[in-house]
């Protein structure tokens, strides 16, 4: 098969889709976001996580976002999110083993100790793929067992 044969054959199989040129700045910015938003990454890292979170639909939160971010921070969401799932983990697990109470308040657990029982739970849960559920119900026999001693 000759370049050309293979080329007329690729875009028979290919549909390229132009868009319409857009009416003015604003448009082209909007198209540019929804590109970003509409990559498959940020659907299954961003999107769809944090509106369930929310309890919105994908598409509400899409339109929260290019209405409150620029492109700069649109682009630099994605890894950003990714970077700070460990600390939100970590927060997340300190507040659901009420360790700032069992740190700051009654002061029978130091922060060195707690740390390292939150990164532990933070570990099984986004590198081994425990569920958080179970984790935590693990993390609060250990820490239990841990102020036994």
């Amino acid at each position: 098969m000759t370049e050309k044969e293979l080329g007329d054959e690729f875009n028979d199989e290919v549909e390229y889709v132009k868009e319409a040129a857009a009416a003015n700045d604003e448009e082209l910015l909007l198209r540019m976001k929804k590109r970003i938003l509409n990559s498959y990454t940020w659907h299954k890292d961003v999107i769809i996580p944090f509106s369930e979170e929310l309890k919105i639909s994908p598409e509400e939160l899409e339109e929260i976002l290019m209405k409150r971010l620029d492109m700069s921070s649109l682009e630099a969401l994605q890894p950003r999110f990714e970077s700070s799932k460990f600390r939100c983990t970590k927060e997340r697990i300190h507040a659901d083993l009420s360790l700032c109470w069992l740190c700051d308040v009654i002061n029978i657990l130091n922060v060195d100790e707690a740390d390292k029982i939150t990164n532990k739970i933070t570990y099984e849960v986004l590198k081994e793929d425990k569920s958080y559920e179970d984790a935590l119900k693990d993390g609060k026999k250990e820490l239990l067992e841990y102020l036994k001693r």
